[in-house]
């Protein structure tokens, strides 16, 4: 955890998938902070000191079935709920910033009606390809079993979200957008970024070297970017 959210009292978000621990540092309006799959709110303990130290007010909360949070799952439309209840209870978001998985969770949130001024994506997961398949060969699972989990997930979240194309989702954000990506980046390939990205009328790309994937969301100086643009 986060050594600055370590004497902060947790605020318990029930949600759909698992009641969720997020914290609060200062008053008004906040940056919400979401992170990615398999990963907890430590990931942000390079900016959450930079935003405290600048005076902007933040929220960090753990995806369901991640750190101290609740639930069994949360790689998908879990932390898109997430991401709504979080914002709903602590309030008074007017940015967000997100990493990894955590960039689609909160574009689907956005794209259902959620409202923030401005977001920063770093590291977002645009390349083709579906990831049932790619965990299913990670984790050595045949693809039949891939596709029955991924048809009990779609039951699960309803056909609307069944269909979600992240694509098209990113490319229909109406708001300004900075979004960082290291050209190094092992997980996600940083050209399918500029492929989509690129033209977005109101998004600031920014690519960077020598930076892993989680790395580029704990660099000094990518963290000076981020926080400059959320507090403009």
């Amino acid at each position: 955890m986060s050594e600055r959210l370590a004497t902060v009292e947790p605020t318990v978000v029930p949600t759909r998938w698992g009641d969720v621990s997020a914290w609060r540092l200062g008053s008004g309006p906040a940056v919400l902070l979401v992170h990615g799959f398999e990963d907890d709110n430590s990931l942000w303990s390079p900016l959450i000191d930079e935003l405290a130290d600048r005076g902007r007010s933040l929220v960090a909360f753990d995806l369901p079935g991640h750190g101290v949070s609740g639930g069994d799952w949360g790689m998908s439309f879990e932390g898109t709920d997430a991401v709504v209840a979080v914002a709903a209870a602590l309030e008074a978001i007017d940015a967000v910033v997100a990493h990894s998985a955590g960039c689609g969770m909160t574009t689907a949130a956005i794209g259902e009606g959620w409202h923030v001024d401005r977001a920063v994506f770093i590291a977002p997961p645009l390349g083709v390809g579906d990831r049932w398949f790619r965990k299913a060969s990670t984790l050595g699972v045949p693809e039949d079993i891939a596709l029955a989990a991924r048809a009990l997930y779609f039951d699960a979240i309803g056909p609307e979200r069944a269909g979600w194309e992240p694509r098209t989702a990113y490319t229909a954000l109406d708001l300004d957008l900075l979004i960082v990506h290291s050209r190094d980046d092992e997980r996600f390939a940083s050209r399918d970024t500029e492929d989509v990205m690129s033209s977005h009328p109101r998004a600031n790309l920014v690519l960077v070297d020598g930076l892993s994937h989680r790395r580029t969301a704990r660099d000094p100086g990518v963290i000076n970017v981020v926080a400059d643009f959320v507090m403009s």
